[in-house]
């Protein structure tokens, strides 16, 4: 049984580690800060953050942690300590899609690699309640 769920840490590790190294480096290099038209059906809040994120630098911050909780996520020492990094953005990102944008498709886009990240910590559980214990 304890060999199954170091094999599920792994693969999600990995998959998660992978997923967010691209969409940091995407952040910095792939593809430029997103313009909105007037035609466009996201709604007008949302636009409003990601382009005021994209004009201070902001997004790039987010994707420099991203990259770093992806490549901490892939490597065995630290993937505890990466997907600790990881759940405030992932959160994060996930709140801004449920609260000011109106795709479904975005949340699910956003609660899945959530879920990921949540399920990796609860099956190191059994590693990090050290910290809590007198």
């Amino acid at each position: 049984m304890q060999k199954k769920i170091s094999y599920v840490i792994v693969v999600l590790s990995i998959v998660l580690g992978l997923f967010f190294i691209y969409k940091g480096l995407n952040k910095h290099f792939l593809s430029p800060c997103k313009v909105y038209d007037a035609t466009s059906t996201i709604p007008l809040a949302y636009q409003q953050v990601i382009t005021g994120m994209c004009q201070s630098g902001m997004l790039k911050v987010v994707g420099f942690f991203q990259i770093l909780s992806g490549v901490l996520l892939i490597i065995p020492r630290t993937r505890l300590f990466g997907a600790i990094t990881l759940l405030p953005i992932i959160f994060n990102i996930f709140c801004l899609h449920l609260f000011l944008d109106n795709r479904p498709e975005e949340l699910v886009e956003t609660g899945i690699p959530l879920a990921m990240n949540l399920a990796i910590l609860v099956l190191f559980y059994p590693k990090w309640k050290v910290l809590f214990q007198k």
